[in-house]
C-alpha cells in the first residue's frame, strides 16, 4: 500500500500516538504534593504515565496525543491546586 494514497484506509487510526511533555509545577516539592498532582492527571483520558521530580518541581506526562492535549493537562494541574509555572524555582 502507498501511504501517500488518500484512499489508503489501513488501520493506523487505532494506534496510540504517544507524546511526552514536561511541565514546571510551582510548589510540587514533597511526596504528598506528587500524589495530589498525579491523581487528577491520571484521570485525564489518554494519560499513560505521570512522573514527578520534586527537587526540580517538574512533572513529566506521557499521553496519547489523539485523546489528550496540553490544555487538558494544564487544567488537571490547576484542579490539583498547583499551577503550571514558566520555570521551576
Amino acid at each position: 500500500m502507498d501511504p501517500a494514497e488518500p484512499h489508503n484506509l489501513h488501520d493506523t487510526a487505532d494506534h496510540e500516538i504517544l507524546e511526552r511533555i514536561t511541565i514546571a509545577t510551582a510548589g510540587n516539592d514533597c511526596d504528598d504534593c506528587v500524589g495530589k498532582l498525579r491523581e487528577p492527571l491520571m484521570k485525564v483520558e489518554g494519560v499513560k504515565e505521570v512522573k514527578a521530580d520534586v527537587e526540580a518541581e517538574l512533572v513529566t506526562i506521557t499521553f496519547d496525543a489523539r485523546r489528550a492535549h496540553a490544555a487538558d493537562l494544564h487544567e488537571a494541574i490547576l484542579q490539583s491546586g498547583y499551577e503550571p509555572a514558566p520555570m521551576a524555582s
